[in-house]
């Protein structure tokens, strides 16, 4: 047990101020992570995000447990580092794996940094209760991610004729991404109260942020109207098919298929390749990065710059031809 919690004389007093008579026992893992937990639903995260947020921090306290570490108020820088090694040689399924490939990986360098995020926040959430002296993890840098540096992969017209050609049962939904760049967790998530009219209101999953009364195309609602009819109430799902991770897969993998395994590979083709090509279609049609920020709902324009960079090139070529 930590130094901190051995009892003192009473003219001691701790940094509340308090003497240590009234202090109450240390927090378990359990606790300490609930209540973080509970403070960030405050902030409006999505249920989604919170699962993943428990499920890292429970398998963080999993790893200090099988090396004898009982509480959270004994994790030190060493033990953080320890654990990104461990980590970041961790084999895990292959999402792009294709027909009898036997194929693994490790974690992606983003994945690595948003979980170095994640254990810096959980321990100064605790520093700043006062049940840890330090945070173990603030010493830990991210890592440049390479990835990030690359120009987003974007559909040509002949690829996606190829893809409609197979979409059937996704057709729809594939149209959705296409026409919309709305990200593909929050269109499987749509209910019958997102579309009125010819303007989208949802919570994105990924921030919890709202987009509110965003237009979207007059080919977008024509083509779903079935859809929409069939929502009967605010709670509908739009696309009810897609509410179930095996059929999603299934949706994910019709247009990887398209494709070469070792070309989705290397261009980390899926889903969210619908909205690269949105961005990249809206930048072409001359739409000011400041508005593609808002159809987008990037909190910051240096995201929306990620593609307005990229397609900057085609411009540039005038000038030399």
């Amino acid at each position: 047990m930590s130094n901190i919690y051995l009892k003192q004389p009473k003219h001691v007093t701790t940094l509340q101020g308090k003497n240590s008579e009234s202090l109450s026992p240390p927090l378990s893992w359990e606790q300490a992570i609930l209540k973080f937990l509970k403070y960030a639903e405050l902030r409006k995260i999505s249920r989604q995000h919170a699962s993943n947020m428990s499920s890292r921090l429970v398998h963080f306290q999993k790893f200090c447990e099988s090396i004898e570490l009982q509480s959270f108020q004994s994790v030190n820088v060493g033990h953080a580092r320890e654990y990104l090694v461990y980590r970041m040689n961790q084999q895990i399924h292959n999402k792009y794996k294709f027909a009898t490939e036997n194929l693994s990986t490790t974690p992606a360098i983003s994945t690595i940094n948003r979980e170095i995020s994640l254990y810096t926040r959980f321990f100064q959430f605790c520093l700043e209760h006062e049940w840890i002296k330090h945070n173990p993890w603030r010493p830990v840098q991210r890592f440049p991610d390479p990835v990030k540096r690359r120009p987003r992969y974007s559909f040509n017209e002949s690829e996606i004729e190829s893809i409609f050609s197979v979409a059937d049962e996704f057709y729809d939904y594939y149209y959705l991404l296409l026409h919309t760049g709305i990200r593909p967790t929050d269109g499987f998530r749509l209910r019958g109260n997102s579309i009125k009219g010819s303007y989208l209101t949802f919570q994105m999953a990924k921030t919890g942020d709202w987009m509110v009364n965003i237009p979207i195309p007059s080919s977008v609602i024509s083509q779903l109207s079935a859809r929409i009819s069939a929502a009967q109430t605010d709670d509908d799902l739009i696309f009810p098919e897609l509410s179930a991770d095996r059929q999603r897969k299934y949706c994910r993998r019709r247009v990887q298929e398209v494709f070469e395994p070792a070309f989705v590979r290397e261009k980390f083709i899926n889903l969210h390749t619908f909205r690269h090509t949105y961005a990249h279609n809206m930048l072409d049609r001359g739409m000011p990065k400041e508005v593609l920020q808002t159809f987008l709902g990037h909190r910051s324009i240096r995201t929306t710059e990620i593609y307005a960079n990229w397609v900057k090139g085609k411009d540039l070529e005038i000038w030399v031809n």
